[in-house]
Parts: C-alpha cells; structure tokens; sequence
C-alpha cells in the first residue's frame, strides 16, 4: 500500500486518541465505543499492511500516540484520585494504611485532599497499593503540591518513560527470540494499551516493565538483579508472584527457593518502613478481602456461575463462589505450572487462568496480556482487547448499571477465537491477526 495511506492511518488514529483523551466522557458510551473501536480496525489496517510500511515511522507513531495523552484528565477511570491521596497522605506525614479518606478527613484538614475527596470511588476502604506504588505518588506529590494537573502531568510522564522502557525491553526479547522485530508493533499499536496506560493512568504499565526487566535479567543469570526487577514489579501490582515457580524447571528446586527468598526480602526491606505493624497489614487484608467478595464487573465465568447460583439459592452467592473461583484459580494454574516452564509464555497462561475466573475484569487487566501475547502463538487476546471496550456501557447510567448481553457477546466471541485457533472447531484455522 502506498505510504499516503500509511500516514493517512496514523493522523486518523492520532485524531482518534486526541478525542477520546481530551473531549469524550465514558458516560458518552455512544461515541466512546465509536472511536475505541475505529482505533482498533485503524490498528489492524496497519497491522496488516505493516510490511509495506515505515518501521520506524511505525515505532515513533507508537510514541506520539502516548505523549499526546500525557497532558489530558482521564475520563475513564477515576483511579488516579487515590493516587494522589496516598501520596499527599504520605507528604502530610501521616500513612496511607492507617486511615481510610473518610476517617482521616474526620480528624484532619487539607484543601487539597478536600478537594480530591469527592471524586474517590472507595473512600471507606484502606488503601491496597504497595509500597513501590506508594513510593511513585509521594514523588507526584512533591513534584505537584496542591495542582491536580501538575499531579496529573507528573504521574502520566511517569507511566510514558516506563513505556518506552517497555517498547525497549520488548525489543531486546524480541531479538533475543529470534522473532520478527514487527512482532513489537502487538503491543507498541494497541488502542487499549495506549488508552489505559499512559491515558487513563493505570500502574499495570510499571508492573509489565519491571517484569520484563526481571526476565531478561534472569536471561543473563544476573539472578539478584532479577529478583530485585520482579520484587519491584511485585510492588506495583502483587500478580509477578506467580511466576516464580517456573524458575524450577530452568534452574531447579533450590536456586529456585533461593531466588525466591531474595526477592521475599527485597520485597520486605522496600515495605518495612510502612508497612510495619499488624493494623497495618490487616488494613490491606480487609480492603483485599472486600474487593474479591464484594465487589464485580466483566468477569464472564463468573457470570455465567453466579447465575446459576441465583437461580438455585435466590440471591447472589458471591461470598461462596468468590471461594470457589479461587480454587479453581490455583487449580488452573497448578496445571499450567506442569505443563509449561518458559517465564513469558508460562505467566501469560497463569494471568488468563486468573482472569477467567475473576469477578472483576477491567479493561486496562489485559494490558501485561498484550505485552506477553508477543511471545505466544495465540492471538485471541487481541480479539479480546477489541472488545471489552465494551464493558464501558456500564457507565453509560448512574448508578452503574452492567448489560449481562453485552458481557456474553465478549465471551462468546473470545471464547470461539481461542476454541478456532486451537484448531478445535476447524483443523485448518490459524492466527491471523497479524499475518
């Protein structure tokens, strides 16, 4: 194709991130879901045709398309208020685990943490964030005081530096694999990697670099450094755990336990300054425990159980099927453990078994998919980034309200691409997505 409509496709994206940044609302589902879902065919046009493209145009398009969102206000999660909070709780002197908003206001004021409290979606609940997390707003805050656009531009800068981080580490596996370096443009185009990320502030971006880090480190049998990357990326969202037991098959039992160990105390030497007492910890525990029996949004499994436990019971069962999503959480992922032993590949199927039976599914949770996906022969979880866009319909109303058709549409469809690339329901079929 000719390059006029190379570069034709990329204004038209950059136009679409411009919108969607700067003048949709997610209350907007209309015209929120019409753009999202132009970037998305904007992105496979390209993918498609990138062969006959620009690489490196393509890579510096991946990078405009996050510096543009840099100076925009989320206007699809609302996360990033708590970000703020905590850091400004920190700079206040106090700790972000020992009060929940409400309670601290009670007893404290602040204009700035006054103005914020408004807009907080748990302001009843102690904060979940670990330490790591906790460290990167109270930089924020002392870099943005009392301005919530300084904050804003701050902690957005954060999450692009760590993006190009990750585009670079992405780089290095791919060519360390062997792969198709285009293969990088799976993640570097991605509409829902753009928006969640760097758009709409979402940590997962630090976790997919420190993560990354920590593989490649390993690669090098530069262990500590390693285990010191994964305990980092382990402090900004707690799922890099679980990759540790793939280290078993590599380097066996008891460099494995070692390598655990040293990530343990890295981790506890980086928590240890505020995360120091018993209250503290159970604080974590209770606001943990509150988010994984009561609350739930976009997990289709789980749907499709609670529904039948309604039907028998006549009420929600989330209490006891929380239980039991875990079980079967640990169970699939026990499985996994056998069957594979590659850290990208291994921790990719250990995050769909998490997720495909978690009761809360956000858009931005298939963002480290994405990133691992390059690494996979599969590509439905392509299919499924398109789609859970979706799930914004929820917030088309107040009170939030989910449309169970539209949560069965998404499933169905992800759930029949990965059964034909399998190869299940014709021999024939194969990923093509990006051929």
């Amino acid at each position: 194709m000719p390059k006029l409509t190379m570069y034709s496709l990329l204004i038209l994206s950059l136009a679409g991130y411009v919108l969607i940044g700067y003048f949709i609302e997610r209350s907007n589902f209309e015209l929120l879901i019409t753009v999202y879902s132009s970037l998305f065919l904007l992105s496979y046009l390209i993918l498609k045709n990138k062969r006959h493209y620009n690489f490196k145009v393509l890579l510096l398009s991946g990078v405009l398309f996050r510096f543009c969102l840099i100076f925009s206000t989320p206007a699809l999660s609302d996360d990033f208020y708590r970000f703020f909070w905590d850091g400004r709780i920190q700079q206040l002197g106090f700790n972000p685990f020992d009060f929940t908003p409400r309670q601290f206001l009670n007893q404290n004021s602040d204009a700035f943490l006054s103005q914020l409290f408004p807009y907080l979606n748990s302001p009843d609940y102690f904060s979940v964030y670990p330490q790591l997390s906790q460290i990167l707003f109270n930089i924020v805050s002392v870099i943005g005081k009392d301005s919530l656009q300084t904050n804003l531009i701050a902690i957005k800068s954060m999450i692009f530096l760590s993006e190009i981080g990750t585009l670079y580490l992405l780089n290095t596996l791919v060519n360390k694999r062997k792969q198709d370096p285009s293969h990088l443009l799976i993640y570097l185009l991605n509409p829902l990697v753009i928006i969640e990320l760097t758009g709409n502030i979402h940590l997962e971006a630090f976790m997919i670099f420190f993560f990354l880090l920590a593989v490649i480190l390993f690669y090098r049998q530069q262990f500590i450094g390693s285990a010191t990357a994964l305990s980092l990326s382990i402090q900004t969202k707690l799922l890099p755990i679980l990759v540790i037991p793939f280290l078993i098959k590599k380097i066996g039992i008891k460099k494995t336990i070692g390598y655990g160990l040293a990530c343990l105390l890295i981790t506890a030497f980086i928590s240890i300054g505020s995360i120091n007492t018993t209250d503290r910890i159970s604080h974590i525990v209770e606001s943990l425990n509150l988010y994984y029996g009561k609350f739930e949004f976009n997990g289709g499994i789980y749907l499709f159980f609670r529904t039948i436990g309604w039907a028998i019971m006549g009420y929600n069962p989330i209490g006891i099927l929380s239980k039991l999503m875990i079980l079967c959480t640990l169970a699939g992922i026990l499985f996994v453990y056998l069957k594979d032993s590659d850290m990208l590949s291994g921790f990719f199927w250990v995050l769909i078994i998490y997720l495909g039976f978690a009761a809360i599914i956000h858009p931005w949770y298939l963002t480290p998919l994405i990133a691992l996906s390059i690494f996979v022969r599969f590509r439905f979880i392509l299919v499924w980034s398109a789609l859970i866009p979706l799930s914004y319909i929820s917030y088309r109303t107040l009170p939030y309200n989910e449309n169970y058709w539209i949560i069965v549409l998404e499933y169905v469809v992800v759930i029949g691409y990965l059964l034909w690339e399998t190869k299940i329901l014709t021999p024939a079929a194969k990923p093509v997505i990006l051929k």
